[in-house]
């Protein structure tokens, strides 16, 4: 794994980071990053959960090309390596997430993280404010302390409701906690998050990153309201995560659906490319880790300026209750 701080490599054994001494306990026990998918979190009793998160930094370095790193940093170049890979595909029952740097961008400052448990599943998208410094570490911290929130909460049977108000203050603590108070900028992400249970589509979500409704028949629908400024050239942000950000809590809406059908978490390197919820609607029927593939792969095509992620969760029935703002 690596460290939330610095991006510095350690090993899953390890307590505290080795190049600037940050506490490694956040993340459950034998995570191990990318890809790797746990039949039960040791001591958590719950069968059949698990989770992916985003990852470590992995690959090579994206300015020079080498593939040595030295305490978070290049060993050819000197630069700082990334927080997260330049692309990861995670994939669970029911739930898939992917994320690409793109084609504009020298590292990824998205992050994803997808789990689930016997009680629903859950998904967190987050995307580093690129005015920010180490926005990539702020990303990954968000998600990889909201997921195991969500998770904990939806195993404790705390609905899906709870579980998405936890998340978010889990990630909104672990990004708060990356700020260095000399400083006068502090690492920021915007964050969604979605879950999905027998019973209930719950949408949280803080900035500009979406959530969209795809239903196997009808029309698609966005479920969020940037958190921006749409009256002024580049659409500031008004809210999102970070130390010198407005004392906010979660937007979280109880989504009505009336079929089967995905709920679509992305960030802004896939909705810039949209014209409309209709946009979605040729990956209507899909498994979500080849509607994943195919708007990456949209995105991409179309030019792939940004960061893209995006996460899926599968709706398999009907739920009448519910809002959307």
């Amino acid at each position: 794994m690596t460290c939330t701080r610095c991006a510095a490599p350690a090993a899953a054994t390890d307590q505290f980071c080795e190049a600037c001494g940050t506490a490694l306990g956040a993340a459950p026990p034998g995570w191990l990053g990318s890809g790797w998918l746990s039949s039960g979190w040791p001591g958590s009793g719950w069968p059949g959960s698990g989770w992916l998160g985003s990852g470590a930094a992995g690959g090579r370095c994206a300015h020079c090309g080498a593939d040595a790193s030295v305490g978070g940093y290049c060993g050819e170049c000197g630069r700082r390596r990334g927080a997260g890979r330049d692309r990861a595909a995670l994939e669970l029952p029911d739930v898939a997430a992917l994320t690409d740097r793109g084609r504009r961008r020298h590292a990824n400052e998205d992050a994803i993280a997808i789990g689930r448990t016997a009680a629903g599943a859950a998904a967190v998208v987050c995307d580093g404010v690129a005015s920010s410094p180490r926005a990539d570490v702020a990303a990954v911290a968000a998600c990889e302390a909201a997921l195991p929130a969500a998770l904990r909460v939806l195993g404790d049977g705390g609905g899906a409701h709870r579980a998405s108000e936890a998340a978010f203050d889990d990630a909104s603590a672990a990004v708060h906690a990356l700020a260095d108070p000399a400083a006068a900028d502090a690492p920021s992400c915007t964050y969604v998050s979605g879950i999905v249970t027998g019973d209930a589509v719950v949408v949280g979500w803080v900035g500009d990153s979406r959530a969209y409704w795809i239903p196997h028949t009808g029309a698609a629908r966005c479920l969020t309201v940037d958190d921006a400024r749409p009256d002024r050239p580049g659409a500031p942000l008004t809210r999102w995560l970070g130390g010198d950000a407005p004392d906010v809590g979660p937007r979280v809406v109880a989504v009505a659906v009336d079929g089967p059908g995905l709920l679509l978490l992305c960030t802004d390197g896939l909705s810039r490319y949209l014209d409309g919820p209709a946009d979605l609607t040729g990956v209507a029927g899909s498994s979500p880790a080849a509607a994943a593939q195919t708007l990456v792969g949209r995105a991409l095509a179309a030019g792939g300026v940004d960061n893209i992620a995006v996460a899926l969760l599968a709706v398999p029935r009907r739920n009448p209750g519910g809002d959307v703002p």
